[in-house]
């Protein structure tokens, strides 16, 4: 009996021998994950300063890949994330998905490892127009690892934002531009031809002034109330339209040199005449119809 209990302790020595050799490596391990975690809430925390430190976010992504434990997601993270859903559940036009996308970058502050936000982020911000942005948090959820599927569909929202930012690029400079103002003139110009304006006139006026838009020139003179016939003034015969805004002058031989300056409204349905002369000036307004 007593050998027996001999070889019971043996058996139970031998155990604890065994778990006292292996708790050096486990309190090894435990130390290195509780340094790994305190290295990324440092690493958030100096983010937080610094949302704009991408080199920073793209550290901290890395650092997470190569934990074997995974940092839990911070409830706050997750009510911006829903936040930002509901926002794109609710969109309307664009400023409702830039709203979007302020929710998603506050999740993707608190949590700089979540690959959801950055997609979401992405997703608005595309949405929005604001297709830099959007490249980059693309780029930054393809570094969080995910699926195959969702790796492709990443990839392929790259391309497709790449040809929006250079479309949008051609349209926004100035050849671009300038091309869309001359096409809206013409089209306002279009509008405007053939038709005759006139100014007000008042109780015992005897003529009127009037303006004749043909093609794109402005032909001015006045006619008397019995005669719709008008005398055309020599000096403001066949006038170029330049513009919506454009000037002229000439040199009259009583009151020396007069400059007149012409403004079309946007709608076309009036034409102001601003005079000057001697230091003086006067206005007059031409209405249609």
């Amino acid at each position: 009996m007593l050998g027996r209990n001999a070889n019971v302790s043996s058996v139970i020595f031998g155990i604890l021998f065994t778990l006292l050799g292996l708790l050096p490596g486990m309190s090894a391990a435990t130390a290195q994950a509780q340094s790994l975690h305190q290295t990324l809430n440092q690493y958030v925390a100096d983010l937080q300063k610094n949302p704009n430190d991408y080199a920073l976010r793209e550290k901290i992504i890395r650092h997470v890949q190569a934990m074997k434990q995974k940092p839990a997601v911070p409830d706050e993270a997750r009510k911006y994330m829903d936040r930002g859903i509901a926002a794109i559940e609710g969109a309307k036009g664009e400023e409702d998905f830039r709203a979007a996308s302020v929710e998603f970058a506050k999740a993707a502050n608190l949590a700089p490892w979540l690959g959801d936000a950055y997609r979401n982020l992405a997703i608005a911000q595309d949405k929005s127009g604001q297709y830099d942005a959007a490249l980059k948090n693309l780029r930054f959820y393809l570094l969080t690892s995910p699926s195959p599927a969702d790796e492709a569909w990443a990839k392929s929202l790259i391309n497709k934002v790449e040809y929006r930012k250079e479309k949008a690029a051609k349209e926004s400079s100035p050849a671009a531009s300038a091309a869309q103002e001359q096409k809206k003139f013409d089209e306002l110009l279009n509008k405007m031809d053939g038709r005759r304006y006139r100014t007000h006139t008042r109780p015992g006026d005897i003529y009127r002034f009037v303006v004749d838009v043909q093609g794109k020139k402005l032909v001015f003179g006045r006619y008397f109330m019995d005669n719709p016939d008008p005398w055309r003034y020599p000096h403001c015969n066949h006038i170029p339209i330049q513009g919506r805004v454009f000037t002229c002058s000439y040199q009259d031989k009583d009151l020396g040199l007069v400059n007149y300056t012409y403004s079309i409204s946007e709608d076309g349905n009036r034409i102001t005449c601003h005079i000057r002369y001697q230091g003086k000036e006067a206005e007059t307004v031409y209405l249609w119809p």
